[in-house]
């Protein structure tokens, strides 16, 4: 049966919102679809788990859940349907092939306790991202800036092997394109258009301490045109909204493209 639950009052930014849910989706090794139609304010999100089997048999039950409304008012259902096929007829289904997270180990999954899971999600995502929203006041710098600690980055052409500490920046600018900022403890800034980011991955890799460490891989072109790979190492408890982040800029560059 689906469920829907109201929020009222919290000023949440529901694109950015939306955004997080297809990232927690998609680490979780689901394949997800979304849809949006900005004039009705709603969000349509689709996700079916990632199984050879699955794709061998044909299978096309999906997890369906619609965010509709504005920041002070808005609501969230979540039930099952069939993969593909659309419920906001005034826009289209997008499969998000651009960005990707490597699932770091296997998963037990029930379709019961990945539900509760999701609604914990969800209602923890709503709390954090009170006071968010934009919709109906001035933009303020900060509320187009998000950003975070980063451990080091390596990879980037023409910077040591690995430089350590600093700030990442997603930056929405006026004309509503967005960069990605590096700014190096000693000022020394890297600034990449998401323009010209091809790909977004969570990779994990081994610390000092043999731990497993998960950062971000951006696959984008250079200045020279030719592809690189720089690597972000960002603390684990944020890397899903960095990545959503990014994945929200890329949406809205395909949107304006297509």
């Amino acid at each position: 049966m689906p469920k829907t639950q109201a929020f009222s009052g919290q000023s949440v930014d529901v694109e950015r919102l939306a955004s997080e849910i297809q990232a927690y989706l998609i680490q979780n090794n689901f394949e997800v679809a979304f849809s949006k139609s900005s004039e009705e304010m709603t969000y349509f999100i689709q996700a079916r788990k990632r199984s050879m089997l699955r794709t061998a048999t044909g299978t096309r039950r999906s997890t369906d859940i619609k965010i509709s409304g504005i920041p002070d008012d808005f609501e969230i259902r979540i039930s099952t349907g069939e993969w593909g096929n659309n419920i906001i007829a005034s826009a289209p289904l997008f499969v998000v092939p651009i960005i990707g997270i490597i699932a770091t180990g296997a998963r037990i999954y029930s379709a019961k306790k990945f539900e509760s899971s999701l609604w914990k999600h969800i209602k923890n995502r709503v709390d954090t991202l009170q006071n968010t929203a934009t919709y109906g006041k001035k933009t303020t710098k900060a509320a187009n800036q998000r950003e975070y600690d980063c451990d080091y980055i390596e990879g980037y052409p023409g910077w040591s092997s690995r430089v350590i500490g600093g700030k990442m920046t997603l930056e929405r600018q006026e004309d509503n394109t967005s960069r990605f900022i590096f700014e190096a403890q000693d000022g020394e800034q890297i600034t990449i258009p998401t323009s010209k980011i091809e790909r977004a991955a969570i990779i994990s890799r081994r610390n000092d301490q043999n731990e497993h460490d998960l950062m971000i891989e951006i696959t984008c072109q250079g200045k020279d045109g030719d592809t690189i790979r720089p690597i972000f190492n960002i603390s684990d408890d944020v890397i899903t909204s960095v990545l959503a982040g990014i994945n929200s800029a890329i949406e809205k560059r395909v949107n304006c493209t297509s």
